[in-house]
């Protein structure tokens, strides 16, 4: 038996360890059947449930007999038996995604107004550090966020600055809403598939069922859809007669079509309002706030260690980041301290001299 696997490991060795691997599984598990008085007790115990699932997660039975090892990665999937918490998952897509193995950490922290004296430390605290499966959304990760905070006596922030991950049409309502802001950067609309003009270049207001082409033209019909599994509602309008003797019909109608149809989502207006925010000059300067989370997760990997967990299990990770942000606060503080007991000592000091 192997304990570790030597890094200088030829493929094909690997591919036949982990076919022999899956082999000697498959025997265990017939022998299992066979037991019927323990049967159901060996099967239900916890080392056995785990096995059972990477045996099915990552082998499959081909022709009745042999066991075959299953080809790619799929999220969700176990990678490590000694720690089933941690997940495949990735992130992003082309050229800038990002897979990974482990779970995911959401980061919050104050903002404080105006701008820094030069050597000062910061002003901001960390008021949230959640772990969560790296399978999870990010908003999901963000409600958790502000969940912990509530738990804490935390009110919900009246202006909230995240990434574009984070913000969606119903996210930016429901904030509005709750008398709340969520700035971030709203997702491009999608090009559509012959190049023409995307939602973007269409005035669309949807409370009163109406939208305006690039042309100028109002739309002549408008319906309602929902999808029956999710309840997702959304808008379909269409200029039935107006794209036939239109000067924009070749940029904007597709091949094949007779008229230009336009569907967006219910609270599409909020979100067509958040892309044209992001082009003024006082968005951008307020966007300049989120930047400063970037130098605390720099922080938080370079000084704390947060790229690697120290335990297995998620709840167990879950306290390390705990212990993490609470060591990152402490160190802000005494600095923040240091620095306002120096700069009274010298205003102390320039007094005394007459400065």
């Amino acid at each position: 038996m192997e304990s570790k696997l030597d890094y200088k490991t030829p493929e094909v060795e690997l591919k036949q360890k982990m076919e022999q691997a899956g082999e000697d599984i498959d025997r265990l598990q017939k022998w299992i059947e066979g037991q019927e008085e323990k049967k159901e007790v060996i099967k239900g115990a916890k080392q056995m449930t785990l096995l059972y699932r990477v045996f099915e997660e990552q082998y499959e039975v081909q022709g009745g007999e042999g066991v075959g090892v299953r080809k790619g990665d799929w999220v969700g999937v176990v990678k490590n038996p000694h720690d089933p918490d941690v997940e495949w998952a990735a992130k992003g897509h082309g050229k800038r995604k990002k897979e990974f193995e482990g779970y995911k950490v959401q980061v919050a922290e104050t903002v404080s107004e105006g701008s820094l004296e030069k050597g000062e430390p910061t002003k901001n605290f960390l008021t949230g550090v959640c772990i969560q499966r790296a399978t999870e959304s990010d908003e999901a990760g963000r409600q958790q966020v502000l969940g912990e905070q509530g738990e804490m006596g935390l009110e919900k922030p009246e202006v909230e600055y995240v990434d574009g991950a984070y913000i969606s049409a119903q996210e930016i309502v429901k904030a509005e809403e709750d008398g709340r802001r969520l700035i971030g950067p709203a997702q491009p609309a999608p090009s559509p598939r012959n190049k023409g003009y995307s939602a973007e270049a269409f005035d669309v207001k949807v409370e009163e069922r109406q939208a305006f082409c690039p042309a100028g033209k109002q739309s002549t019909q408008c319906s309602r859809l929902e999808e029956e599994k999710t309840g997702r509602v959304s808008y379909r309008f269409e200029w039935s007669w107006e794209c036939q003797d239109c000067s924009l019909r070749n940029r904007c109608v597709g091949e094949g079509q007779k008229h230009r149809s336009l569907v967006v989502g219910e609270h599409h207006s909020g979100l067509q309002k958040r892309r044209q925010e992001m082009k003024t000059p006082e968005f951008k300067e307020a966007m300049r706030n989120r930047n400063a989370i970037e130098g605390t997760q720099s922080e938080l990997v370079r000084a704390h260690g947060a790229r690697r967990a120290r335990y297995r299990g998620l709840s167990k990770v879950r306290l390390q980041f705990y212990l993490i942000g609470a060591a990152c606060n402490v160190k802000r503080w005494l600095r923040r301290v240091s620095w306002e007991i120096t700069k009274a000592t010298q205003r102390e000091s320039c007094g005394l001299a007459s400065c």
